[in-house]
């Protein structure tokens, strides 16, 4: 029982964000006693002192110093006077070490409280961002493109004269080639969220809470020290004192950070909320092609499209990477220095690991987040990949209805359907492997695309000029160079 499983709901987060703020409330009561005390011990030690001197004063008069009472009187206030500099050493002792640590401690307390609740925030933004938002938008976009796909393939086989005929064919193209790269946009786009969506749900949130609940329980034992080491100082000598401070102390002794928690849990605790995971809505291909749904369409109209999103990909994961690797040594380096100082450090000053304890939480929390990006990626990556293994070095498959086009139309040089990228074969562009194939050995080396062959067909103008008036750019994100047929 813990809070990684208890408390992932957001029941679970109010609740603790209202525990967070109920201990706040008494931490800020214990500072307040503990500052009260110390201006009560001060207090008291200055009248001490105060009644001493008087008495001393009044002693230095008395007629009969070597009486057996004034000798005793003298004692007692010379004691006093000893009790007056114990009871005034014992107020700064509490000033400089349970108050000051308390405060330090109440400082942490508000920062957790701060970074949890913000970390909460940014998780469940980024959840709906991947999960809802984006992949809304891909869906609004899918729709609306295959409305247009179904709309062009009418107008295409309904027309009647070649010129009309080939002008709705030429939209025909376009129109397919934008569904089916969107098409393969929301395949990856639906994996990165499912993986979003488990790593939220199974490591990032859960881890979240797991290391708020160990430092809140480091937390109470520090505290635990705080209270000791005020009852050890404050403590008096007097039997009636005595028993109370034992009373006291053994209160401050049950304390145990492990069970801390446990009653709040069983009030508060509930099963995880997990939304269900997005997957692909199969009524968006209803008016659009006959594609099948969750699997990437890679075939002459998509082939190029693939293997620049493959370099992307690809590029993207290297840099993932390298970024696990960097936070990585960053925890690594963060355990061994805690470890250290656990080790030249008393029990009682561990308030002042608490900052390094909770810098080290930060960085797992990181390390997760970089493994959910570097998951996504990857998973990314291996659809392509697997895609693009299954062409080999063959052919792109061909688009079943440009298929009895392509007899009456290559003989026509510089005809709009051969001018659209993918329609040519690899033998036609220049290209003897698949470019993905060199990706592949090198997709973790180096970031630098492979060479193109400098081959181009005769209609490479009209082509280029046609794509960049339909989607702006060919390549598989916004600002990449447009690549030749």
């Amino acid at each position: 029982m813990g809070f990684s499983s208890e408390l992932c709901s957001p029941q679970g987060h109010g609740a603790v964000q209202q525990m967070q703020e109920a201990e706040l409330r008494l931490l800020e009561g214990m500072r307040k006693w503990m500052a009260q005390r110390v201006k009560s011990d001060r207090e008291y030690a200055g009248l001490l002192h105060h009644m001493s001197l008087q008495d001393s004063g009044g002693q230095s008069r008395s007629s009969s110093p070597d009486s057996p009472v004034s000798q005793s009187w003298a004692e007692i206030t010379s004691q006093t006077e000893s009790l007056s500099r114990v009871l005034r050493q014992h107020a700064e002792d509490l000033n400089s070490g349970p108050l000051s640590k308390l405060s330090l401690l109440i400082r942490e307390r508000q920062q957790l409280r701060k970074t949890y609740s913000e970390r909460w925030q940014q998780l469940q933004q980024e959840l709906t961002k991947t999960h809802s938002q984006d992949i809304e938008k891909l869906k609004s976009q899918y729709r609306a493109l295959a409305r247009d796909s179904a709309q062009a393939r009418r107008k295409y086989q309904e027309a009647s004269k070649d010129k009309d005929r080939d002008k709705a064919r030429d939209k025909y193209v376009r129109s397919l080639w934008k569904l089916f790269a969107h098409h393969n946009r929301y395949v990856l786009g639906v994996r990165a969220a499912q993986l979003h969506h488990q790593h939220h749900h199974q490591l990032m949130l859960p881890g979240l809470l797991q290391s708020l609940q160990e430092l809140h329980e480091e937390m109470v034992r520090v505290l635990k020290e705080i209270l000791q080491e005020y009852l050890e100082i404050s403590s008096l000598v007097q039997d009636e004192m005595v028993a109370i401070h034992q009373e006291m102390a053994a209160a401050a002794t049950r304390i145990q950070p492990e069970t801390e928690y446990q009653g709040f849990l069983r009030q508060y605790g509930s099963a995880p909320d997990v939304p269900p995971c997005v997957t692909f809505d199969e009524s968006l291909l209803e008016e659009g092609e006959q594609l099948e749904p969750g699997e990437l369409q890679l075939n002459e109209l998509t082939v190029e499209s693939v293997q620049h999103t493959m370099t992307f990909v690809t590029d993207e994961l290297t840099v993932a990477t390298e970024a696990v690797l960097s936070r990585q040594e960053v925890v690594s380096q963060l355990q061994r220095e805690l470890r250290n100082e656990e080790q030249n450090t008393h029990p009682r000053e561990r308030v002042q690991l608490l900052g390094k304890r909770q810098a080290l939480q930060e960085a797992l929390q990181g390390l997760q987040v970089a493994l959910c990006s570097q998951a996504k990626l990857q998973a990314q990556q291996e659809l392509l990949q697997t895609k693009l293994e299954q062409l080999g070095p063959g052919e792109p498959p061909a688009v079943l209805l440009l298929q009895d086009d392509r007899h009456s139309t290559s003989s026509s040089p510089g005809h709009p359907l051969t001018s659209v990228p993918g329609l040519r074969s690899r033998s036609e562009r220049g290209e003897g492997r698949p470019r993905w194939k060199s990706l592949r050995a090198t997709s973790l080396e180096s970031s630098a695309p492979s060479s193109r062959s400098p081959h181009r067909c005769s209609s490479f103008q009209r082509c280029r000029s046609l794509c960049r008036s339909s989607c702006g750019t060919m390549g598989p994100s916004r600002g990449r160079r447009w690549l030749s047929c």
